[in-house]
């Protein structure tokens, strides 16, 4: 190309508009929207850290929760099967008897708090397990102890098969994971109603 075109040319091309003070040039900016994106990710990272320590914090919660209702079936099996009424053994059941009962009462009170509708739920279970669990310690503390091993066989004794109310609660839980906890306290009432969950 000729230097008479070049120069031509050059003169027809715009000059550079310079950038006007204050305003940040692409680098600064592609900077501040990687930071931002950084920092967001960060936010991100650490909301999702603490939604995952929650969830396994409530899955501990109630998984305790469930296994206090089958410790509730199975503490008459355990006064019924003991092998002695010395003060020791009879010391040692009660014990048993009232930290299930101080359990109980802690598991129902953070339930109450962490989900009203699944709280009536556990307080239907423990209402269903509350008349057979009666009768099956009353008849265990007034059965002589054991002594032989053929004894062991209860043979009909105790509140019976009550798994199918402690599936109930099992059932429920579902609607505290997920995206089904964020359900409104109303409907989720009405869900657990119509599952069967409640009365």
């Amino acid at each position: 190309m000729d230097p008479a075109a070049i120069t031509t040319l050059l003169a027809a091309s715009p000059a550079p508009t310079p950038t006007p003070a204050g305003t940040p040039s692409t680098l600064t900016t592609v900077l501040i929207l990687a930071l931002g994106s950084s920092v967001i990710a960060g936010a991100l990272a650490h909301i999702l850290t603490g939604l995952r320590a929650g969830a396994t914090a409530r899955r501990d919660r109630y998984a305790t929760a469930v296994q206090l209702l089958v410790a509730r079936t199975e503490y008459p099996y355990r006064v019924r099967r003991r092998t002695s009424d010395d003060p020791e053994t009879l010391t040692t059941l009660t014990t048993t008897g009232h930290d299930l009962q101080e359990r109980l009462a802690e598991v129902r009170a953070w339930i109450s708090a962490e989900s009203p509708p699944l709280s009536k739920v556990f307080d239907h279970c423990l209402t269903s397990l509350d008349t057979p669990f009666k009768q099956a310690c009353a008849d265990a503390w007034n059965a002589p102890p054991i002594t032989t091993a053929a004894q062991m066989n209860l043979n009909g004794f105790g509140p019976g098969n009550q798994h199918h109310i402690i599936t109930k609660m099992e059932h429920a839980l579902v609607y505290r994971f997920g995206i089904r906890r964020l359900l409104p306290a109303s409907l989720l009432l009405r869900i657990l109603r119509r599952r069967g969950l409640l009365p």
